[in-house]
C-alpha cells in the first residue's frame, strides 16, 4: 500500500491507496470542549486527521448475529472522526454518506466491516462513514433539557457540512450526497432529511431497515436520565468512562427498549413516527427504502424457540394490527407451515419495519422506491434478519467473513446478491429512482432481492394499520 498525501480545505492529511482506492481515516469533522455534554465545533485545534476509533461503548446487542469487530477499535471520547474511500483520480463522483447503526448505543464508521474497495471502485462513488456521540453520552446533559438529547444529530449536520467544504479533494460532487444509514443510523438519516437545518447539505436519501421509534416523551427521557444518574453516582462530566458505561447499562435493566435515544424536541419532532405527516417535510429529491424478509429474528432469535406459542402471536396480532385476522394469513407463504417463532418474527418485522417504509413511500412528495432483501442467512433463527444487507453492500466475502450471519453462505449465492444489491445502490446514487420504479400508493410494488436474482412483486400488507402503541 502507497501512503499518498491529500490536499483539503481542513488541512493536509494521509491516505492509503490499493488497487486503485483511496483510503483515508480519522478525519476529524469537528471537536467538543465536553465530549458528554458539549456541542460540536467545526473548529478543530491540532491536526485535522487521528488514529481511527469509536465512541465509547460495550458490546452490542446483536453481536451474536453481527460478530465482534467493533472490538478491535480503539475507544475515544473524543471520536468526531469519519473515513472516506475514493477511486483514486475521482472527479466529481456521486457520494454516499453512510450513517452505521448499532441500537443508539454502539458503532462506528471506522469500523472494518465498511472497508470496500471493490464497491467504491466499480460503483465509482465516494464513500464516507462516520462516528457519532452515543449511549448516556450522546443523548443526556447535566440541566435535563431535550434539546441534550440530540447531540448526535447536531454530530453528524456537522459531518455533513465538513463534507460539503472538503469531500471535492477527494473526488467527490458536494451536490451529489446522499444521505444513508442502517437501523439506527437510518433513523438518524430520517431525522435529518427531514430537518429544515440540513437542506442543502444532501441531495438524496438511503434508508435501511430503519425501525418504527418515536423520539422519547420529554417526561420518559427524564425518569432514563435520572435512572442513570442514580446509577453513576460521581457528576455525568466528571465520571469514569468506564463507571459511565457501568451506570449505562446498569440503568437500562429497568427501563424501555433503546432507553438512549432522542426525546421529543425540534430537531426530533413528536410526529417523526407519524410518516404521513413528517415525510412532507423531506428536503432530499429522492429515496430508496431497503427492509428484510424477517428483520425482528436478529432480536428474537436469542430468546428460546419453544416459549413463543400460536396464543402468543395471535395475542400480538390483536394488539397491534386493525385487521388481525387479514395479517395471520399474510404470515403464511404458500405451502408452508412456520411455527410460532417465524410467526412472531414476520409479525413484529411487519409492524416495526415493513409498515413504516410502505408508509413513507406512499406520502412522500419526492420520488421513492420500496425494496425487500429476502435472502436468507445460514445462520440457525436468523433467516433474512436485521442488518443482514451490510454484508453483501460493502463486503461479504471479506470483512464480513467472520460475522455469525454469514455461517456456511454459499460464496456463489453472496456473489450474485452481492451484484445485485450494490447495483441496485449505485443506480440510485447516480439515477435516483427511475419513474417506473417509483412507488404508487394505488398499486403498492416492492423490489424483491434474493439468491434468484431480483424481481417485482405486488405489496398488499401495504393495506394494513397498526394501532395503539405501534402508531406514536
Amino acid at each position: 500500500m502507497t501512503v499518498v498525501v491529500i490536499d483539503t480545505p481542513a488541512g493536509q492529511v494521509r491516505a492509503g491507496l490499493c488497487a486503485g482506492v483511496v483510503d483515508a481515516s480519522g478525519l476529524r469533522y469537528g471537536a467538543a470542549s465536553a465530549p458528554r455534554t458539549g456541542e460540536v465545533s467545526s473548529v478543530v485545534a491540532g491536526e485535522p486527521q487521528a488514529r481511527p476509533a469509536a465512541f465509547p461503548q460495550r458490546p452490542g446487542m446483536l453481536d451474536e448475529v453481527l460478530g465482534t469487530a467493533l472490538s478491535e477499535l480503539e475507544q475515544r471520547e473524543d471520536a468526531f472522526t469519519l473515513r472516506i474511500q475514493a477511486p483514486a483520480g475521482a472527479q466529481g463522483l456521486p457520494v454516499l454518506f453512510f450513517i452505521p447503526g448499532g441500537g443508539f448505543t454502539t458503532g462506528s464508521g471506522e469500523c472494518r466491516w465498511y472497508d470496500s474497495p471493490d464497491f467504491v471502485r466499480n460503483g465509482c462513488f465516494v464513500l464516507v462513514t462516520v462516528n457519532y456521540r452515543l449511549g448516556v453520552a450522546g443523548h443526556l446533559g447535566p440541566l435535563g433539557d431535550p434539546s441534550e438529547s440530540t447531540k448526535p444529530v447536531r454530530d453528524l449536520q456537522a459531518a455533513l457540512a465538513w463534507v460539503r467544504e472538503n469531500i471535492s479533494a477527494f473526488g467527490g460532487d458536494p451536490a451529489k450526497v446522499t444521505l444513508a444509514g442502517d437501523s439506527a443510523g437510518a433513523w438518524y438519516a430520517y431525522v435529518l432529511s427531514t430537518d429544515r437545518l440540513v437542506r442543502g447539505l444532501a441531495a438524496q436519501t438511503l434508508l435501511i431497515s430503519m425501525p418504527r421509534l418515536a423520539p422519547l416523551p420529554v417526561e420518559v427521557w427524564l425518569s432514563h436520565r435520572a435512572a442513570v444518574f442514580e446509577a453513576l453516582g460521581p457528576s455525568l462530566e466528571t465520571a469514569p468512562v468506564r463507571a459511565l458505561l457501568d451506570a449505562q447499562e446498569a440503568a437500562r435493566a429497568g427501563l424501555r427498549a433503546f432507553p438512549y435515544r432522542p426525546a421529543e424536541s425540534g430537531q426530533a419532532p413528536g410526529d417523526l413516527v407519524r410518516y404521513a405527516n413528517s415525510v412532507q417535510r423531506i428536503h432530499t429529491s429522492a429515496l430508496l427504502i431497503i427492509t428484510t424478509g424477517e428483520e425482528s429474528a436478529a432480536f428474537l432469535r436469542n430468546q428460546p424457540r419453544q416459549q413463543f406459542s400460536d396464543e402468543s402471536v395471535d395475542g400480538f396480532l390483536e394488539r397491534t394490527f386493525k385487521d388481525p385476522a387479514r395479517v395471520a394469513q399474510m404470515l403464511l407463504a404458500e405451502g408452508e407451515q412456520p411455527d410460532a417463532y417465524l410467526r412472531m418474527v414476520r409479525a413484529a418485522t411487519l409492524a416495526q419495519f415493513r409498515l413504516p417504509a410502505l408508509e413513507i413511500a406512499a406520502n412522500s412528495p419526492v420520488p421513492a422506491q420500496v425494496v425487500r432483501f429476502d435472502h436468507r442467512s445460514g445462520l440457525d433463527g436468523a433467516y433474512a434478519a436485521h442488518c443482514f444487507p451490510l454484508a453483501f453492500i460493502f463486503d461479504g466475502t471479506d470483512r464480513w467473513r467472520d460475522s455469525p450471519m454469514m455461517v456456511h453462505a454459499s460464496e456463489a449465492e453472496t456473489a450474485r446478491v452481492t451484484a445485485s444489491t450494490r447495483e441496485l445502490i449505485s443506480r440510485f446514487l447516480y439515477r435516483g429512482v427511475a419513474e417506473d420504479s417509483r412507488y404508487e400508493a394505488r398499486a403498492p410494488q416492492s423490489l424483491i432481492i434474493d439468491a434468484d436474482g431480483v424481481r417485482w412483486e405486488l405489496a398488499p400488507e401495504a393495506e394494513l394499520r397498526v394501532i395503539g402503541r405501534w402508531k406514536t
